[in-house]
């Protein structure tokens, strides 16, 4: 009996030297693949993501890039603005929140918000997805404002080609008494 329970013990011993040894290769494994995915130029999500949620995260990443990482747009004046606008020759898009938008904005612009920009973009999807290769005018309140180069970088980022900037904005528009809208 004595011999049994002896080998018993060694059996259970063995078993848990085994067990350990396989808790900890699945630790190591585990502890690769997060730290090889963590380099990846584009890492797997740990948690699943619907196509939607995966979007959201995309532009919302966009339109929050470092200044620094901006992608340059090409700037036009107020003559020009005026042009095209009266024209009717691109999509006008304006990137100031949705109340300044609604108290007064350029005749025929969308409101494409730095703000609420994945919202905005989802809503003007089929919009701006019909003008992908029109020219498209971003502006926002005015010189000082980085929103509309925001916005703009993350359009280019996009995959739109033809992208420019009003740099005078609603306040150089609105200065020189050229007609605005309200919602």
């Amino acid at each position: 009996m004595r011999n049994e329970d002896a080998h018993s013990s060694m059996r259970y011993a063995q078993l848990a030297r085994d067990t350990a040894a396989f808790a900890a290769l699945a630790i190591l494994a585990l502890a690769a693949g997060l730290a090889l995915n963590r380099f990846r130029a584009e890492p797997l999500p740990l948690l699943y993501q619907s196509q939607e949620q995966r979007l959201d995260a995309q532009l919302n990443q966009l339109i929050h890039a470092p200044v620094f990482q901006v992608t340059p747009a090409n700037f036009i004046g107020l003559d020009e603005f005026r042009s095209l606008v009266d024209g009717r020759r691109a999509l006008i898009i304006d990137a100031r929140a949705e109340p300044f938008y609604a108290q007064g904005h350029v005749p025929g612009a969308l409101n494409l918000s730095r703000e609420d920009f994945v919202h905005d973009y989802r809503r003007l999807g089929s919009t701006l997805a019909n003008d992908r290769d029109r020219q498209i005018v971003v502006y926002c309140s005015g010189q000082d404002c980085h929103d509309s180069r925001m916005v703009a970088s993350a359009l280019l980022s996009l995959g739109f080609q033809r992208v420019e900037v009003f740099t005078g904005g609603f306040e150089a528009w609105s200065r020189a008494g050229m007609p605005v809208s309200r919602k």
